[in-house]
């Protein structure tokens, strides 16, 4: 598992997701974006970082024939996000799906935002998502 930073974009190796900075003239100029949380959240470094590792971790976790997962290292990372596992896995899930749902239908244009929207709509009853953008 390598996740690779720059000054701009965080990357993983092995997980489908990204973090970007935000470089337009902006009150949130410098706060970052997460690719699988709905885009008006904004985070601090330290938080697209453990997003991406945590996004990382349960793809792995998901790979591995006996599914071993170290729960109390994600739990550490989904709350610099201010959520749960559980709330990762359902916009993981959610963001995937939508993504595998477009693959199949080739006519279909995918929407400009909002296969996080929707999972944040699904997952939001479990978080409360303002603590984020602290």
């Amino acid at each position: 598992m390598a996740i690779i930073a720059s000054d701009w974009l965080i990357t993983s190796d092995v997980a489908h997701e990204a973090a970007f900075r935000i470089d337009v003239p902006e009150p949130h100029r410098g706060k970052w974006v997460l690719s699988y949380l709905p885009t008006a959240l904004r985070l601090t470094r330290e938080q697209a970082i453990a997003g991406v590792v945590l996004a990382e971790m349960i793809l792995i976790g998901l790979l591995r024939p006996d599914g071993e997962f170290d729960n109390e290292i994600a739990s550490l990372h989904a709350g610099v996000l201010g959520l749960t596992i559980t709330d990762a896995m359902c916009l993981l899930a959610l963001r995937t799906s939508g993504q595998e749902s477009d693959s199949l239908r080739p006519n279909r244009s995918r929407p400009d935002s909002g296969e996080s929207g929707g999972a944040a709509r699904f997952c939001h009853h479990t978080t409360s998502r303002n603590e984020v953008s602290r």
